[in-house]
């Protein structure tokens, strides 16, 4: 990690999935296992759950999108359809 993702605008999963229209579960499930994603972990104590907060960095955020992008289905585009 270097100074600059340091200083660069992190994201809730609940942040992106409003810009992204998706649910706030599926972008913790496109994140989880991602490099750069900082997951911070609460332990369960006492009469308390257990529980992880995800940050993700705005470089993670457009690699995964343009990952996603190349992803599309090219059948789709030629016919002009749209994706959700």
């Amino acid at each position: 990690m270097t100074s600059e993702t340091i200083m660069e605008q992190h994201y809730t999963p609940v942040q992106l999935a409003k810009r992204w229209g998706l649910s706030a579960t599926s972008v913790r499930e496109l994140f989880r296992n991602e490099p750069g994603v900082i997951m911070i972990d609460r332990p369960e104590k006492m009469h308390k759950r257990g529980y992880v907060s995800m940050r993700i960095p705005e470089s993670v955020a457009e690699r995964v999108y343009s990952r996603l992008v190349m992803k599309r289905p090219t059948s789709l585009v030629a016919a002009g359809r749209k994706l959700a």
